[in-house]
């Protein structure tokens, strides 16, 4: 295939819209004085970035762009080449699909680096055009880390400590050795920066029989991310222990702590847990971005419908609003957001949290501490006397913290807080199975509300399809004809899932006269529920099939969160 000319990678510049024609006839101008490619000019000049170059790249040549850096390459093809071979010729290999291998390449002009590949490859090569910049720090990522994971396995002690039994004598000195080395240091330090990259919320670093597994949880989904050698086992999670300030000592007994570290500049903190399993310590890494700003309740997903009821509640001069929802269901973010919004100089607002996640600007917030004998309850007793207007507990976990909670709320403060229930109409029949009296549960609770995270569907590949009937009818939906749904078919943007991002599903129940006397009579969470649907509330299942019909997420998605709930009827 033959080059297109200048004259086409000037409009192929403009139709893009990567710049003016009046900034390419300048650039065609100098060139005439430099007689350089015309693309090195648009770029030596700013015009471009290195990426819409590649992107011109592969149109002019009849070639795709591929985002290399967050492509899911099959390190199964890594062995078929070295890494001074890709560095060479300029190209990676990504994976071999239907007998046919896929290979990224920076400059699609550059005959000889073809050539070897279908050489070395076979003539059933597809290729695409990706930046000199992504090939090589993908070299670094994937085999600079192979060489670094064989060091650490050569350096591991033969017969060294792999899983420490209970009859086992601990060598400390040298376990704290092992967690110093260079080459573990760089492997955890690999599996943490990547785990950031990829926008992971949790990291799992689980010891197996034969083999330490690194899970990342992106979008609420875990998957499997490397399968290190058991050799090194002991000196990662050492490692992981000595930063989270955990005691290397203790390893039948399972430890909390901490990591605070600067990625890219900006500051980032882990809450680490451990936990003994039979193949060695378990060790979960839970990510808590700071400098991510928090988005305001219109960007959590909200309905129009739910919004406005959500809004009446939580602008209430005083009472108690509680949310429900699993762990990782977005109910601190929630929180944050409504105190976002009804933060100003005119109120006092303190939050008693277990850990703090993120820092609010202008807020008063206080971490628990349970070993010097800070708790919640204890905090709030403080609390009270510090003249607050709005009240955020982290969760309301006992009799006595619901409690002064309440109290809080029937003496004038708005107070915000979690529970855990699977959902709206359960609230106040657990408060009420924690001793608190039915009658304080219905003065004080104003509002109730479950929610749950449910992935987006990607912009960038979604399609539209027509579902089969009998899916629909499960789920609710009146079967018409053309009825249309959509879903991602999976590209780069998306790491081929499908999916990118999250939002939230809701269900807000507020505390109407009709549901006080219910709760009063310790009536049960299905009649709660009952009164609630005839006032109009719509539940997280009717929440999550609208979304699936606006097009927002898919109808497997929609099962996937929601499938342990009773189907709408």
């Amino acid at each position: 295939m033959m080059p297109l000319g200048i004259v086409r990678v000037g409009e192929i510049v403009v139709q893009k819209g990567f710049a003016s024609k009046e900034a390419v006839d300048k650039a065609l101008t100098i060139q005439k004085v430099t007689k350089e490619p015309i693309l090195k000019v648009l770029y030596d000049t700013g015009v471009i970035t290195d990426i819409q170059m590649s992107q011109i790249l592969a149109d002019q040549w009849g070639y795709e762009f591929v985002d290399l850096l967050n492509y899911p390459v099959d390190k199964e093809v890594l062995r078929l080449t070295d890494p001074e071979k890709l560095n060479y010729y300029g190209f990676f290999l990504l994976k071999k699909e239907k007998g046919s291998f896929y290979a990224a390449i920076s400059d699609p002009t550059n005959i000889e680096a073809i050539d070897y590949l279908r050489l070395c490859l076979g003539s059933s090569v597809k290729i695409f055009v990706t930046t000199r910049a992504a090939i090589s720090q993908s070299i670094e990522k994937y085999y600079e880390m192979e060489t670094t994971l064989k060091k650490a396995e050569e350096e591991a002690v033969p017969g060294g400590p792999e899983v420490v039994e209970e009859h086992e004598e601990l060598d400390l000195a040298h376990l704290k050795q092992l967690g110093e080395d260079a080459p573990v240091i760089k492997i955890v330090n690999n599996i943490i920066s990547q785990a950031i990259v990829e926008g992971a919320s949790d990291i799992h670093v689980e010891p197996l029989e034969s083999s330490l597994r690194i899970r990342y949880r992106v979008d609420g989904i875990l998957a499997e991310k490397q399968s290190l050698s058991k050799k090194i086992q002991p000196g990662v999670l050492t490692r992981l222990k000595i930063i989270s300030n955990m005691d290397i000592a203790e390893r039948r007994l399972p430890q909390d702590g901490r990591i605070s570290l600067k990625f890219e500049g900006r500051p980032i903190d882990f809450r680490v847990s451990s936990l003994p399993s039979i193949f060695g310590e378990k060790i979960v890494l839970r990510i808590l971005d700071k400098t991510l700003s928090i988005k305001p309740i219109e960007a959590l997903g909200f309905s129009e419908y739910n919004m406005k009821k959500f809004e009446n509640i939580i602008t209430q001069p005083y009472g108690m609003i509680l949310i429900s929802g699993p762990t990782g269901s977005g109910k601190t973010t929630t929180l944050y957001s409504c105190l976002t919004r009804l933060n100003s100089p005119t109120k006092n607002i303190i939050t008693v949290e277990d850990p703090v996640e993120y820092q609010l600007k202008g807020i008063n917030q206080v971490q628990v501490n349970d070993k010097a004998g800070l708790t919640f309850s204890n905090s709030l007793r403080s609390i009270l006397r510090q003249d607050p207007n709005i009240i955020l507990i982290g969760e309301i976990r006992d009799k006595e913290t619901a409690q002064i909670a309440i109290e809080a709320a029937l003496t004038g403060h708005l107070v915000f807080s979690t529970i855990h229930t699977n959902d709206s109409a359960s609230i106040p029949t657990r408060l009420i199975d924690m001793g608190v009296e039915p009658f304080l549960v219905a003065s004080s609770l104003i509002g109730a509300t479950a929610q749950r995270l449910i992935r987006k569907i990607c912009l960038r590949c979604k399609k539209s399809y027509s579902p089969p009937s009998n899916v629909l009818e499960h789920l609710g939906f009146q079967v018409e004809e053309g009825l249309t749904f959509y879903k991602g078919e999976g590209c780069d943007g998306c790491n081929h899932t499908g999916y990118k991002g999250r939002m939230a599903i809701t269900e807000i129940l507020p505390i109407t006269s009709e549901i006080q006397k219910l709760i009063m009579r310790n009536a049960s969470s299905k009649e709660i529920s009952l009164e609630a649907k005839k006032n109009g509330m719509k539940t997280l299942i009717d929440d999550a099939l609208t979304k699936a019909a606006e097009g927002l997420t898919t109808l497997e998605e929609v099962i996937r969160v929601v499938s342990t709930l009773e189907v709408a009827e």
